[in-house]
């Protein structure tokens, strides 16, 4: 059980029965009523992202959710499979292959042989937790000129088929370094 003074991104909560990895958090407090968390919540099984605002005196339960250190391998075009860079259990298969929906909007940020960890709720794949940002080839950039000269930024879009901004100096073939938590464009690499 932790306090809500103790929230923070990343941890895995049971709210009303069921399990839910906190994406954003905020403390509320609104003139003299009691103080309110406001939640933004992600379904660790349905992958439904959701909105909650609770009491901030309440404690919450912790969901144990196991962190498995993975690298993603290939794409079959309906599976993407992993493979497992630690082997902590010699009974876990060696290739783990998860349903894109599974991944939800993480599939757009992974590329080849990126390491990420794989979230296991009961030794069941719920999803996984991204590196803060990837490194990306860009496949085409739209170069035409009321992108470049109303923003000085054009939409390119990238080996997995994320578009993200990026400045007129980028080309295709370039790789550059996106931020996975907002899929902005950070730098060229």
């Amino acid at each position: 059980m932790i306090s809500s003074n103790e929230m923070q991104k990343g941890l895995t909560l049971e709210i009303e029965g069921e399990p839910y990895i906190v994406l954003d958090w905020q403390h509320v407090t609104e003139g003299r009523s009691k103080a309110n968390i406001r939640l933004k919540l992600r379904h660790l099984r349905t992958h439904a992202i959701i909105e909650r605002t609770l009491d901030a005196g309440p404690k919450f339960k912790l969901v144990p959710v196991e962190r498995l250190p993975v690298t993603f391998a290939y794409w079959d075009g309906e599976l993407y499979h992993f493979v497992d860079t630690a082997i902590l259990d010699p009974d876990t298969p060696d290739e783990i292959m998860l349903p894109a929906e599974t991944l939800g909007k993480a599939s757009k940020y992974i590329v080849d042989d990126l390491q990420l960890d794989l979230l296991l709720l009961n030794d069941e794949p719920v999803g996984v937790d991204l590196p803060a940002s990837v490194v990306m080839r860009v496949k085409d950039v739209e170069m035409s000129g009321h992108y470049w000269h109303a923003t000085m930024e054009g939409p390119a879009r990238l080996e997995t088929g994320l578009v993200v901004l990026v400045p007129p100096i980028i080309s295709p073939g370039d790789l550059i370094r996106v931020n996975t938590e907002n899929g902005e464009y950070m730098e060229r690499v």
